[in-house]
């Protein structure tokens, strides 16, 4: 019995001295959903939206009320006036097709910075998580992406490079 257990060992340390590569997964995005900072998050940008939400209101108002008052006083009103308000009323739905656009900009662009810093916090969590327990590799399972690689890691590119025949 002690004689199948020392053959059992022996044959599986070389087995072990090949594997010296510590491999890990995570999953970033199963971590980014239960941030307790994402509820921050999106209130700051539900905020932000509820604002430029409010601003549109007032712009419509301010439409629809030169809307309504060209149309009460379209028949006797002068041409000069009639086309001077017709231009009121063009150039107030420019600003509000602009505004929107410019809004739905910043609001996309104020989320993506948000969610950035969120991210690159797990980044270097997850960076600290593979220094500290020696890991080769740690994988992004929600990406399929290399999260995390040692400075040890080996850049075979070179030979890859090589064995095609490429300088």
């Amino acid at each position: 019995m002690i004689k199948r257990i020392a053959l059992i060992v022996l044959l599986a340390l070389p087995l072990s001295l090949m594997a010296q590569d510590k491999l890990a997964y995570v999953n970033v995005q199963d971590i980014f959903q239960v941030m307790p900072e994402l509820s921050d998050v999106e209130k700051t940008i539900a905020d932000l939206n509820e604002q430029y939400k409010k601003e549109l209101e007032k712009m419509y108002e301010e439409y629809y009320a030169k809307a309504k008052e060209f149309q009460d006083n379209l028949a006797t009103m002068a041409e000069t006036i009639k086309t001077r308000r017709q231009s009121e009323i063009v150039d107030i739905e420019n600003r509000i097709s602009t505004f929107q656009q410019t809004a739905s900009q910043e609001l996309q662009q104020k989320q993506m910075e948000l969610v950035n810093v969120l991210r690159e916090k797990i980044i270097k969590a997850t960076a600290e998580v593979g220094a500290e327990n020696n890991y080769t590799y740690i994988f992004d399972l929600s990406t399929q992406s290399i999260a995390y690689h040692s400075p040890k890691a080996v850049d075979v590119t070179p030979l890859v490079k090589k064995k095609l025949g490429i300088k």
